[in-house]
């Protein structure tokens, strides 16, 4: 694992929460944790995350003031969101499931990732724009499992779930994996609640 900050307190502090981690997550040396305290400006940390994910499973530790970045961030790239008041429980949660390749969004983000403007028009219910498989699809995607994956658990052929992915990216207008992710998020369909950090 690789941590990157712009403040010395916040590198000591997540040095010393990787310092305590599980073993189980002690393999996990394709994670890089990119602590943001607000020194860098928001374009600057955009960058950090867009070239950090093209060789790791970003995890970004940003200061309550930081949530509204969240969308941004998924779309550079970035897989986790905590904050930087975090304790070290929430830390090993959110480093294990960026590590797998999901999604995690502590509560104090999920505002930003998923509020819609007064003017914005209403999502029909997820029922109504996915079918009942496709839900089931999309959430095994947005876990973090590949096609294939999905389609052992579900006693589906990989063809089959390539076309159902196919399906929901065409109804849903998403062009990749962090997309789709997002979507799931704001649907409400994903798979277990551990995705999303307890309040």
């Amino acid at each position: 694992m690789t941590v990157f900050a712009d403040r010395p307190e916040l590198q000591e502090k997540v040095s010393r929460m990787l310092a305590e981690v599980p073993e189980r997550l002690a393999g996990a040396s394709d994670v890089a944790v990119l602590a943001y305290g607000g020194e860098l400006p928001s374009e600057a940390l955009l960058h950090c995350v867009s070239r950090l994910s093209r060789s790791y499973r970003v995890l970004v530790v940003l200061p309550e003031r930081g949530s509204s970045q969240v969308p941004e961030l998924l779309r550079a790239g970035a897989l986790g969101f905590i904050g930087d008041n975090c304790d070290e429980q929430e830390f090993h949660d959110a480093l294990a499931i960026v590590a797998r390749g999901a999604v995690y969004v502590a509560s104090g983000s999920r505002a930003a990732l998923t509020g819609v403007t007064a003017s914005a028009p209403a999502e029909p219910p997820a029922q109504q724009v996915l079918t009942r498989r496709e839900q089931e699809v999309l959430s095994w995607i947005a876990d973090g499992y590949t096609h294939s994956q999905a389609a052992r658990r579900m006693g589906l052929s990989g063809a089959t779930v390539d076309t159902y992915v196919k399906r929901i990216r065409a109804k849903l207008e998403v062009r990749n994996k962090a997309e789709l992710t997002r979507k799931a998020i704001e649907l409400g369909i994903v798979r277990r609640e551990p995705l999303l950090a307890a309040a």
